[in-house]
């Protein structure tokens, strides 16, 4: 036995390290991980996907997501937000008695179906779909071993990442993972002012740790994710400028040496400048430009619309159309970029039936009309005004796709200024096609010198009520 003692004291010190990196090809260094393709050719023709904001935050369903700081808010503050803590006083009772943790026990997601969310992800014709892993709050959505406030130990006591990882994947989607717990240990400073100040929350309320203790579990939580739900894609929220560089850097090695231990190719995002974006892809919150980038981008949008735009459920929230949504993944595609589109469930785990019937309708496009946007690249410009209505191009080997935002109407003549053989770099248009749910229109075309004079067919039925698609055969 005292033989044996040596080795299984070394085998529990092994068992308690933290993650340890990986070894590969990358090492913890900009010119090492420069050999990482940013963008690989799944994610340029993958140009559409959905995930969810989903947390604790869900339960006071409030304001927005960013319930946990605007409860610390009192109307004297500038950021206030809707009452700040002067309603969750109110309703809940002082912070000293009622604290955010306090939520985490009516976090129970009892109606939480994976499968069943999977399969509306899937249907609203996503091609990668996940959702925030951790938010701000310092709440893990997976086990964790490096915080005891994770789901599967609090609040719905469940694997919720690792559940619908294996739904998503299990269709064929890629999954999609966002961490914003860069911002824990800032975000709220409650030690000055309330009863969390107590170690028991100190890992939930980052700005209670250590600074450097803090800065290894936003790592090792990193490289758990990686090593324990494979993601294909890694979304930062903004404020990486306070992680070190050196934290950075070991995160992505780590990253890169799983995807290709696993032979797969994965992709990091990263806002404004806090990642290069010769190894990460740069995404724009809320924010599409309209001019072509020659590189691939990625923006997100909130289904939610009006009064108390949120990520988060809340109660009242109104949402954007289907419409609405469908043209701005048109607008985007055409510049290069790709949408990710956030939905918003209840506490419960229940996604409401009218953020579903949306993204319902927006799968009914795209399954009709995705060959116009799936594994497409933009064309020369991005669109054009007419008289009529605006234009959007993408672009195919073969094709040239002409969305319109508004319904020319039935036998309707417009000269698409576009396209002309310049744009077109000597090739010709030899025929145009109408599509439709139902069945499609051949249309009349004749190359003029001031573009390309279209004609819609007087038989050609209203064909979406979202955006129209026209198909140009190339030679």
């Amino acid at each position: 036995m005292k033989k044996l003692l040596p080795l299984l004291l070394a085998f529990v010190a092994m068992s308690c390290t933290p993650e340890k990196p990986l070894k590969g090809s990358y090492t913890p260094d900009w010119a090492s991980l420069e050999k990482h393709e940013a963008v690989p050719d799944w994610m340029r023709d993958a140009k559409f996907g959905i995930y969810v904001h989903w947390g604790v935050y869900s339960v006071p369903a409030y304001g927005n997501e960013q319930y946990y700081y605007y409860m610390h808010r009192d109307s004297t503050s500038e950021d206030f937000l809707m009452g700040g803590h002067r309603r969750h006083e109110q309703l809940w009772g002082p912070l000293e008695e009622f604290g955010y943790h306090d939520f985490i026990p009516m976090f129970k997601a009892e109606k939480f179906d994976p499968e069943a969310w999977a399969t509306l992800f899937k249907e609203s014709g996503a091609q990668f779909a996940g959702m925030v892993a951790e938010h701000h709050d310092g709440f893990s959505m997976w086990n964790s071993e490096h915080t005891p406030f994770c789901a599967a130990k609090m609040g719905p006591k469940r694997d919720v990442v690792g559940d619908l990882g294996k739904a998503i994947k299990a269709r064929g989607l890629k999954f999609f993972l966002s961490l914003h717990h860069e911002n824990n240990y800032t975000y709220v400073k409650v030690k000055e002012h309330w009863a969390a100040n107590n170690p028991r929350y100190e890992k939930l309320y980052g700005c209670l740790m250590d600074h450097d203790e803090w800065l290894e579990m936003w790592l090792n939580k990193g490289r758990e994710v990686i090593d324990n739900y494979s993601p294909d894609i890694i979304y930062f929220d903004a404020w990486m400028d306070q992680i070190p560089d050196s934290l950075k850097r070991e995160f992505l090695a780590h990253y890169f040496n799983r995807a290709e231990q696993e032979q797969k190719e994965v992709v990091v995002t990263y806002k404004y400048e806090e990642l290069p974006r010769t190894i990460c892809m740069l995404d724009h919150e809320m924010h599409a430009p309209r001019e072509i980038d020659p590189e691939p981008w990625l923006t997100d949008l909130t289904i939610s619309d009006g009064y108390h735009r949120s990520w988060g459920y809340v109660k009242g929230m109104e949402l954007l159309t289907h419409q609405a949504i469908i043209r701005h993944l048109v607008r985007v595609v055409a510049a290069n970029g790709r949408l990710l589109l956030n939905l918003s469930p209840m506490a419960d785990g229940t996604i409401p039936q009218n953020q579903q019937d949306v993204v319902q309708n927006v799968g009914v496009w795209l399954w009709s009309y995705g060959e116009s946007i799936y594994g497409t690249r933009p064309y020369a410009e991005t669109g054009e005004t007419l008289d009529r209505t605006e234009v959007c191009y993408t672009r195919k080997e073969d094709a040239l796709y002409v969305h319109f935002m508004e319904w020319p109407g039935q036998g309707a003549t417009v000269t698409l200024k576009e396209v002309n053989p310049k744009n077109l770099e000597g090739r010709t248009v030899k025929g145009a096609t109408l599509l439709s749910v139902k069945r499609n229109y051949l249309c009349p075309v004749e190359q003029t010198p001031e573009g390309l004079r279209l004609t819609i067919p007087r038989n050609g039925r209203y064909p979406s009520d979202a955006v129209q698609v026209v198909r140009l055969e190339l030679n």
